[in-house]
């Protein structure tokens, strides 16, 4: 009798000990699946995210290669435009260094006037400018009588009426050329039979230069010898002019006596594009 209840035990025993691990062993295989399902889920995130990734420098890259090129055009517009600068200063210095083709010199004056600072940049910013095809027109008188006007003196016609493409500058008495072509210009002086601007002696005489670039393009001479014997003279010329170049008149040698700008005739100067 114990020899069968010692086998039933060992036989109890040993199903407790299979069932038991039967469960330890489902409980392990449930949580490596866990594991292991949360592995894959972590590894898939990663993939995610290093696609993100992926494609945030990828965008980056493409937006590096535009700005290289956006840069690179840039640096040629601005080598472009520097190359512009320089050929405006090498002509501005040919004034500035007084070397005209007949020989005449400028004054101080004239470059205190025409080649300043202020005036070069406006010179510079005007050929650069979308403005270039716009049509030039202007027209500006001097706005009162006047006298004592020295040698190579640089008229300034201070009221302007007309200034299409803001091409005359009054306080240097220069025209600018916007662009490429041909330009039309007339000038008028009127000396005076009469001492108007309180000189005395001799009456009023000079001549007047039209002069582009420092070069002599033509001129016109006003000269009265007795009293109340006024003169008047008008000139006009036509130019082929480039981007930039200059145009404005001035005295050849000081003049004498007194000269009318008013409602009598006015010290006028005027031009315009023709092609």
């Amino acid at each position: 009798m114990d020899k069968q209840h010692r086998i039933c035990v060992f036989m109890l025993l040993a199903i407790f000990a299979l069932a038991y691990g039967e469960t330890v062993d489902s409980k392990w295989r449930a949580q490596i699946e866990e594991k292991f399902e949360e592995t894959l889920r972590t590894i898939q995130n990663n993939k995610n995210r290093i696609e993100k990734q992926s494609e945030v420098f990828k965008k980056q890259t493409n937006d590096i290669q535009k700005q290289a090129v956006e840069i690179e055009t840039l640096r040629q517009r601005v080598k472009a435009l520097e190359g512009q600068s320089d050929n405006l200063e090498q002509q501005s210095g040919r004034l500035l260094n007084g070397s005209s083709k007949n020989g005449t010199l400028p004054s101080s004056m004239e470059r205190r006037q025409l080649y300043n600072k202020g005036f070069k940049n406006r010179f510079i910013r005007q050929v650069v400018s979308s403005r270039r095809n716009t049509p030039a027109a202007f027209y500006a008188y001097i706005s009162s009588d006047f006298g004592r006007v020295g040698a190579n003196h640089v008229f300034r016609y201070d009221t302007v009426v007309t200034n299409h493409g803001n091409v005359y500058n009054k306080h240097t008495g220069a025209f600018t050329a916007p662009s490429n072509g041909l330009y039309a210009f007339c000038y008028t002086a009127f000396a005076s039979g009469v001492h108007v601007a309180g000189e005395t002696g001799d009456y009023g005489e000079v001549t007047v230069k039209l002069i582009h670039n420092g070069d002599y393009k033509g001129s016109i001479h006003v000269d009265t010898e007795s009293e109340w014997d006024d003169d008047m003279s008008t000139g006009f010329a036509i130019l082929m002019l480039e981007a930039g170049d200059v145009v404005f008149t001035k005295s050849k040698d000081a003049g004498q006596g007194s000269f009318r700008s008013s409602d009598m005739g006015r010290w006028s100067f005027s031009g315009f594009q023709i092609a």
